[in-house]
């Protein structure tokens, strides 16, 4: 069942997931795997795999792809059917979509890109998503009808994207959100749409895209134009009473520091977020000539970010100490998240950090071996990212296959 704010209930659901959910996570992870592989992955008896089974072949949800020899009976196969089930995942930043046309085995079937210029109202904007997502299916050739619903990453309020009218543009009125689009594009385009934050859906897409075990808990750490945490605790996202879990932007690094948007003071974003290094490479004369930055023609934050990241990649000393800088305390808070997770993994991803993986991926591992040996007893793994650029449109559309698919 979706919930009002588009979020998935049955990830809050207490204990462990259902027999259906847990043979498709095994599936998707292990690949083609027999009944009696199924049985030891998941815990499940054999005659429960057997009865899931049967229905998931009723459903052209799971397919046979042929038998393996063993010392008695060959064994059947069984894998996820490519191309059973699909849906769309819609990552919305302040400039660009990103679509995808994903596949229930992870599978990226199409992908769009669109450049977003001018103010637009919540309506127009779903209008637009829905023709886009028509050209994106037949694009890729596939019907719509295999197609089970839209999963859209909404980052947080939008207003410099979305005009507001009517009564959302009522003085004092809240910014305009991802519910109020959710409800628009239903409505254009026919499919259920889930909304979710952009750090759960890039987690989710790692989960998705790397085959990451069902049973392992990870984290991924994503820089936009903000800093969040999406968490995959023993393969379900992890979102909080409220879903507010991995706020790692408002984890405080400076107990005195600098006043922060949340009304909080210290926490890593005031500190040294991507807004906070475009600020300091502006004030410093420079950095601001490395990364060619005009405090009189703003970009986006990211765009500048970037623009920062590509010069300490070309050698600029000064863009280079802002991002050491930066990194230095977005480890000793990914160290932190660590430390109340007890995760073995983590994942860099996003855009701020494609940029600048080589500096931040390096000052987290530096942090992290120290601690691995002293503190945890174990190493941490810190990847980049393969998929930063489609992870978190994966993750929508994933989230909602998941839900569709395991009702």
């Amino acid at each position: 069942m979706t919930s009002l704010d588009g979020r998935l209930e049955t990830a809050r659901r207490p204990g462990r997931a259902g027999a259906r959910e847990r043979l498709m996570d095994a599936l998707r992870s292990a690949g083609p795997v027999s009944r009696v592989e199924l049985a030891a992955l998941t815990g499940l008896t054999e005659a429960s795999v057997s009865t899931t089974v049967r229905r998931l072949l009723q459903e052209g949800v799971v397919v046979e792809v042929g038998r393996t020899p063993t010392a008695g009976k060959p064994r059947t196969l069984l894998q996820l059917d490519p191309g059973g089930r699909t849906a769309v995942g819609i990552d919305l930043s302040t400039t660009a979509v990103t679509y995808v046309l994903t596949s229930q085995t992870g599978g990226v079937l199409a992908r769009l890109t669109r450049r977003i210029t001018g103010r637009v109202t919540a309506e127009d904007l779903a209008a637009r998503l829905a023709g886009d997502v028509d050209r994106l299916i037949d694009k890729a050739g596939e019907q719509r009808s295999t197609c089970l619903g839209i999963g859209l990453v909404w980052g947080g309020p939008r207003d410099g994207l979305l005009r507001r009218t009517g009564r959302e543009a009522a003085p004092g009125s809240a910014p305009v959100d991802g519910d109020l689009l959710r409800e628009h594009l239903q409505r254009l385009s026919g499919w259920p749409v889930l909304v979710e934050n952009d750090a759960t859906a890039a987690a989710v897409g790692e989960y998705w895209v790397a085959r990451v075990d069902a049973a392992r808990s990870f984290a991924a750490l994503y820089m936009g134009a903000g800093l969040g945490a999406g968490l995959v605790l023993a393969g379900s996202a992890h979102r909080g009473e409220r879903g507010h879990a991995g706020e790692f932007g408002h984890v405080c690094v400076q107990v005195d520091g600098p006043p922060c948007g949340c009304g909080g003071r210290g926490c890593l974003e005031a500190v040294a977020g991507p807004e906070t290094v475009v600020r300091r490479a502006l004030a410093d004369p420079a950095a601001r000539a490395e990364a060619g930055l005009e405090a009189s023609t703003r970009r986006s934050v990211l765009t500048d970010f970037s623009a920062v990241a590509r010069a300490a990649r070309t050698g600029g000393p000064g863009c280079r100490a802002l991002l050491q800088d930066s990194a230095h305390h977005v480890a000793a808070a990914a160290e932190t998240l660590v430390n109340l997770l007890d995760v073995d993994l983590l994942v860099l991803t996003g855009p701020g950090f494609a940029a600048a993986s080589a500096i931040y991926g390096r000052a987290i591992t530096e942090r992290f071996g120290a601690a691995g040996s002293r503190v945890w007893g174990r190493p941490v793994t810190v990847t980049v990212s393969t998929a930063a650029a489609t992870a978190p449109a994966v993750g929508a559309a994933a989230l909602l296959l998941q839900e569709r698919l395991t009702r």
